[in-house]
């Protein structure tokens, strides 16, 4: 049994190798074409056989894509020649890739303009996408500096939105840019910009940049805290002052330390978190200073008015007594000192030069009652109050020409001034002073108001100026129609010359029917003036009548003109004609009009439109499709809105 089964298998063996080896020697020679792209996949196809031929002279197959001509050379006698099924298998798979490379892909970050992020924090980036990307795809957010160096900053995600990491390194301050790539395929968003907020520093120093200070005992010192970063700040004084959420910058803190001290910022933060913090500011007690008087900034208290309260800036330093006040005194050239203020402790009193002292040169210090002390001396001046005076002047002044008005100043200045008709002048440091006035016309002059350093003061004058300009005068243009209708609008060209006065106005005027002018409404323009025919003003047909136009200041009037008035009857356009025409040809109908004042414009029933013609009769082409009556659908002309009547029937074969 065994025996039978072994010869059995050994003949399977003989038999497959045999029919492989004529299966081999009648394989034919093929041209497998590969398909273009966008094509659907091709059916298979029986393969014929070719004539069988010895192995020697076996051609090549080739595969040949009509795309890009390319040809693909196998070798029949080859082992790897190429079989009909991997030919199969190569039509299957390369429509398969052009359809995909038709496939448009985008990714598109959402607005993040509103993210406002510091180094080191996490942001959340939106985004949509447009495309089949692959099931295996992910993406990833990337981070691109000003040099264009992008680097990672999130893990890759399947879908929308992904979570990113600023990294911690990066500056605050600076402008990033943001994108999202995908991996299959690779596809990259737009970019994005991000800026980062910055991290607070603060310095501390006094008003004037000095790290130092003295002062004396009960007096008080300014800080000054500069900010970098992102507003608002918070920070800590090493005195145990806090402040939260400040924006201003810099930063003013007043302190008062009874012995010498040193302040520093311990710690400051913004949105960002902790900052640095440098400087120091040392402020020195002196405690058993000798007191001293002095004033101070003097140029601003030269000049004083009286009844007007100022400041007296001084310097008191030292180690006064209890109780001790200080008190403003004025004195005469050549005077004892008289107290004008009340007693005051601060280092700044307001008072006020009583009415009684009367303008002239004076002196003022500042003393302290415990101990008595006296400030240096300051020489001032009480001034008075300004007085202006129009001197009466009478200019006469040609066309555009400017004259000069003389106006005198007392008082103390420098002086400002404004004239009646607007003229302003400040700054005026001299008296009699010379002011110049362009007028337009005769105009007479008077001051609105003036005053000084001691303000508004007393003013009065006048000053009359005349202006020549050439004789007014009204020229009526030639008139663009000779016959208007009654009822009607139309322009009227002009030109005027010499100079008018303010609140003239032009009309146009004309004759009634007793032949008296009257007045028609006029709009008035640079060159022309638009007027409205009264039809109250005809009776006949046609009428001629006198036209004018005058100007109320000065009473001018230009010359008569004649003009044509046309009662205003309403026009009629009659439509007329018969016709027969095949498709596709034209024939001609006929308009005709009567009354109303050409031009005329009309519509007819099938839309055509004609605006204006001058034409009577009309004729007009016409090309129906079908059997088609004509009639006017609209009419105008002249003298307003018309009528039409009548038809035309084109009839088409």
């Amino acid at each position: 049994m065994f025996r039978f089964v072994f010869i059995f298998f050994c003949g399977l063996i003989l038999c497959t190798n045999h029919a492989e080896a004529q299966r081999k020697s009648a394989s034919p020679r093929r041209q497998i074409l590969a398909p273009k792209k966008k094509a659907p996949v091709p059916e298979k196809q029986s393969v014929p056989i070719a004539p069988e031929t010895s192995i020697s002279a076996q051609p090549k197959a080739t595969v040949s894509d009509p795309d890009s001509t390319q040809i693909i050379e196998t070798d029949t006698t080859s082992a790897d020649t190429l079989t009909e099924k991997a030919a199969e298998e190569l039509l299957e798979k390369a429509p398969k890739t052009a359809a995909d490379s038709i496939h448009s892909y985008k990714i598109t970050v959402d607005d993040i303009s509103y993210l406002s992020v510091c180094p080191g924090t996490t942001i959340t980036i939106p985004f949509k996408i447009d495309g089949p990307f692959d099931e295996d795809n992910t993406f990833v957010a990337q981070m691109i500096d000003a040099t264009g160096k992008a680097v990672p900053i999130s893990l890759p995600v399947k879908k929308s939105p992904v979570k990113a990491v600023i990294p911690s390194y990066k500056l605050g301050g600076e402008v990033y840019r943001i994108q999202i790539i995908s991996t299959i395929p690779v596809v990259k968003s737009q970019e994005v910009s991000l800026r980062l907020l910055q991290a607070p520093t603060a310095r501390i120093d006094f008003l004037d940049g000095t790290q130092s200070v003295r002062i004396m005992p009960g007096q008080e010192a300014n800080l000054r805290v500069h900010f970098t970063g992102a507003a608002p700040w918070s920070f800590l004084l090493s005195d145990s002052t806090v402040v939260n959420q400040t924006l201003s910058n810099p930063h003013f803190i007043t302190v008062k330390p009874k012995d010498v001290k040193a302040y520093k910022i311990t710690g400051v933060s913004n949105a960002c978190g902790s900052g640095t913090t440098t400087g120091e500011a040392i402020v020195n007690v002196n405690n058993n200073p000798e007191p001293k008087l002095e004033l101070k900034e003097v140029e601003k208290i030269a000049k004083l008015c009286s009844g007007i309260p100022f400041q007296v800036p001084f310097n008191a330093t030292g180690k006064f007594k209890e109780g001790n006040k200080f008190v403003v005194q004025i004195a005469e050239r050549t005077g004892a000192f008289k107290t004008i203020s009340t007693p005051d402790t601060s280092g700044y009193i307001t008072t006020e030069i009583p009415s009684s002292y009367k303008p002239g040169e004076y002196k003022l210090r500042v003393t302290s009652t415990a101990p008595y002390l006296v400030s240096q001396t300051a020489n001032i001046s009480i001034v008075s109050s300004t007085v202006a005076v129009l001197q009466r002047d009478s200019l006469r002044l040609g066309e555009n020409e400017s004259g000069e008005l003389t106006l005198k100043f007392t008082g103390g200045g420098p002086w400002f001034v404004l004239l009646s008709d607007g003229t302003y002048e400040n700054n005026i440091q001299e008296s009699p002073y010379k002011m110049k006035v362009k007028p337009q016309y005769d105009t007479q002059y008077q001051i609105t108001s003036a005053g000084g350093l001691c303000g508004v003061g007393k003013f009065s004058g006048t000053a009359k100026v005349s202006v020549k300009s050439a004789p007014a005068s009204i020229t009526l243009e030639k008139l663009p129609q000779n016959l208007v209708c009654a009822g009607s609008t139309f322009d009227i060209p002009y030109k005027i010359e010499g100079r008018y006065n303010p609140g003239n106005k032009f009309v146009v005027q004309i004759t009634d029917k007793s032949g008296r002018f009257v007045s028609l409404p006029t709009t008035v323009t640079p060159t022309t003036m638009q007027v409205k025919i009264n039809p109250g003003t005809v009776s006949d047909t046609i009428r001629t009548q006198k036209i004018r136009i005058i100007s109320s200041s000065p009473a001018v009037s230009s010359a008569i003109e004649e003009i044509d008035v046309i009662a205003p009857n309403k026009a009629i356009g009659e439509v007329s004609g018969r016709g027969n025409v095949t498709a596709g040809r034209s024939t001609r109908i006929q308009l005709k009009f009567k009354n109303g004042l050409p031009p005329w414009s009309f519509t007819l029933s099938d839309g055509t439109a004609i605006n204006g013609t001058f034409l009577n009769p009309y004729l007009i082409s016409v090309s129906p499709a079908t059997t088609t009556e004509y009639t006017i659908s609209s009419l105008k002309s002249g003298c307003g809105t018309g009528t039409g009547k009548g038809s035309a029937v084109v009839t088409v074969e």
